[in-house]
């Protein structure tokens, strides 16, 4: 087990750091200080490794974009509809950043701050643990919340993110993700992968995306991953997938959420969390030019990867049975993702 850290670049007049954890197999992930950004997943491929994840080199290309690429997303992960929600029978107004609603945390979420860092190592694992104040000034949510997010790789070649908040003297709303995007393939594009969803239902989502509060069936439906099934057949035949997929429903909740496999390569992340969501985006349309590093300089195409994002169901705190993502004053909530690592041929 090794941790290595070294001062990658310069954003926003910060000093953005790189932390790589790497295991006993020559699995390894690396982490920027700015946005507690994922930037790499790389697991061994022939006499190189193979970055499973989407990203970039330096810092600034995370931000010239809207794809919120490998990024940590908080305080609350989605769309919150009219940027405005009633906690303790008081009304709420929050930032509304994208059509009048509040998305990925506002204008001033996570993503937006550098994170102050340490790291741990023992015997079977190794970690970073970020942590942030982050104020109700900074971002425009009510109450103070000290924030911590942990990744730790271990020799399982299990990558697992905890995303903790401690409550100030208010209630606030707390419902983190990681916007990470996977194409663990050796092509740019979808189409030697195949993904199974533990999802037997999905939601209604209305104008902008809001969730209209009906949940429908997937049976029938371009959004039906109870089997294995092609990414890029399924993509085309919905038109791009940015859509939200109910999981851990009774009976299945101890099921991994999603697994996504390369057929070509055999290379297989399996994806757990015990919440009840997982929002499903493949970029059909790039909001402006990107070039990937696994594309060696060329231009990132529509499709290109898949980001699976794994939280409480989106505008839950507007919405009846959805899910609490209310984090009490003084309180603490904690959440885990766990991203399995294997080889199936």
């Amino acid at each position: 087990m090794d941790i290595i850290k070294k001062e990658l670049d310069s954003y926003d007049g910060h000093k953005v750091t790189k932390i790589t954890l790497i295991n006993d197999n020559g699995v390894e992930i690396s982490c920027l200080t700015m946005g507690a950004i994922w930037q790499e997943f790389l697991v061994p491929a022939g006499n190189s490794k193979k970055n499973m994840l989407l990203g970039f080199e330096h810092t600034e290309e995370y931000y010239k974009n809207a794809q919120c690429v490998c990024k940590s997303i908080g305080r609350v992960g989605g769309r919150i509809a009219n940027a405005k929600c009633v906690i303790n029978g008081k009304q709420v107004s929050l930032p509304a950043n994208e059509h009048g609603n509040t998305l990925h945390g506002g204008f001033h979420g996570f993503t937006e701050w550098n994170w102050n860092y340490t790291t741990s190592q023992n015997k079977n694992s190794v970690s970073v643990i970020f942590q942030k104040k982050i104020t109700e000034e900074m971002d425009g949510f009510p109450g103070d919340i000290l924030a911590t997010i942990i990744y730790t790789l271990n020799n399982n070649n299990k990558v697992t993110i905890a995303y903790s908040a401690l409550g100030g003297e208010v209630d606030t709303l707390f419902n983190p993700t990681m916007h990470v995007y996977f194409n663990p393939s050796d092509r740019p594009d979808l189409s030697t992968l195949s993904l199974k969803g533990n999802s037997h239902e999905f939601l209604d989502l209305g104008e902008h995306n809001i969730p209209t509060g009906r949940i429908r069936e997937v049976e029938g439906t371009p959004c039906d991953f109870r089997d294995f099934r092609n990414l890029k057949d399924a993509d085309e035949e919905k038109g791009g997938f940015d859509d939200v997929f109910v999981v851990n429903e009774p009976g299945h909740a101890a099921l991994p959420i999603a697994i996504l496999r390369d057929e070509e390569s055999g290379r297989q992340i399996t994806i757990n969390s015990e919440r009840n969501g997982l929002v499903m985006y493949t970029m059909p349309e790039l909001d402006a030019e990107m070039r990937f590093t696994r594309d060696g300089g060329a231009l990132a195409k529509p499709g290109e990867g898949v980001a699976l994002e794994a939280q409480t169901l989106p505008d839950a705190i507007n919405q009846e049975n959805f899910g609490d993502i209310i984090l009490p004053r003084q309180g603490k909530r904690t959440y885990r993702i766990q991203y399995a690592y294997d080889k199936i041929k």
